[in-house]
């Protein structure tokens, strides 16, 4: 089998590449010295920095335990701006047949995502639609977009959450890989959807190999 090639986005700004490591306590520690770097070792920032760390900290682990091959968080936008976001890379294992046709892959994907919320086979580009869904060509294949909007876990402290969900065909391969952007800046979502909209349609299929280099880079772009 074709080793898959890794996706290398063009994001704006300055974002911070998180290791997926399957120790807790190595997520932990490398989550908590990224904070103590952002907001410094001031007794006043105490409470922030503790709950930077637990919020930061679990949105590493969930990407990783739910198979990310990247998660990266966004620290400033252009003009100082902050996007309050995150985005994550998956590989999902999906039935989705032999064929590398991008058509074929995508209407195959529309009828997984259909069956995952009971809908009719016969009535999946309907369902996809009307749970949000738009599909758009880029360079090489197509990508399908899904956004939902998750409620706060606890209204006092915590906000709205936007997530923005892509697949993207990889040319030549019956697969996809799934970026989904998190965004806390629910109200502006409408602005920052056109934004992931050009990000995705920019990225860049690279090597495996050179990965690694991506995410070192931009750990250290971030410092």
């Amino acid at each position: 089998m074709t080793r898959p090639a890794a996706l290398r986005l063009n994001l704006p700004g300055t974002w911070r590449s998180f290791e997926l490591s399957p120790d807790d306590d190595q997520v932990a520690a490398e989550v908590a010295d990224f904070v103590r770097e952002r907001l410094g070792r001031r007794d006043d920032q105490a409470t922030l920095r503790a709950q930077q760390r637990l919020s930061l900290g679990a949105a590493v682990r969930r990407a990783r335990d739910a198979g990310a091959t990247q998660f990266l968080f966004s620290l400033e936008a252009p003009g100082g701006l902050a996007f309050a976001s995150t985005v994550a890379e998956y590989r999902p294992s999906l039935p989705l047949g032999e064929s590398t046709d991008a058509a074929a892959l995508v209407d195959r994907l529309v009828g997984v995502l259909a069956s995952e919320v009971g809908a009719d086979p016969d009535q999946r580009w309907e369902a996809f639609e009307l749970a949000g869904g738009a599909v758009f060509e880029r360079e090489g294949g197509l990508v399908l977009r899904r956004d939902r909007r998750l409620a706060a876990s606890d209204p006092e402290r915590d906000a709205p959450v936007t997530v923005v969900d892509y697949w993207l065909t990889e040319p030549g391969h019956s697969r996809v890989v799934l970026v989904s952007f998190t965004t806390v800046l629910s109200e502006l979502a409408p602005l920052l959807i056109d934004l992931f909209d050009a990000v995705v349609g920019d990225a860049q299929w690279i090597a495996q190999d050179a990965l690694a280099a991506l995410r070192a880079e931009l750990r250290a772009d971030s410092r």
